[in-house]
């Protein structure tokens, strides 16, 4: 049986800009939001579910997710939004 993966770009919270003094602040507000994010998918045991694939720099991550992972990101309070891609059913 194999396992259906689908690409989701995750917005995190810190994407917002308001509260950082510069862009470099922004940036590193970020990179390290990131960073705690790949670590709680990593503690969670969702590796297989969700896998990360790039970000930008300003709070957009690529991850390729079952939709059980989806599910999982989409219950992080770190995430703003999850966006799917896909065509919603008919």
């Amino acid at each position: 049986m194999a396992i259906e993966l689908h690409s989701f770009t995750v917005t995190l919270a810190v994407a917002d800009r308001s509260g950082c003094a510069s862009a470099a602040e922004h940036r590193a507000r970020v990179w390290k939001a990131v960073s705690e994010l790949s670590e709680a998918v990593r503690t969670a045991g969702m590796a297989k579910e969700a896998r990360f694939r790039g970000q930008d720099r300003c709070g957009h991550v690529l991850f390729e997710a079952t939709d059980t992972g989806a599910a999982f990101l989409r219950a992080l309070p770190a995430i703003a939004r999850v966006d799917t891609g896909r065509a919603a059913p008919h």
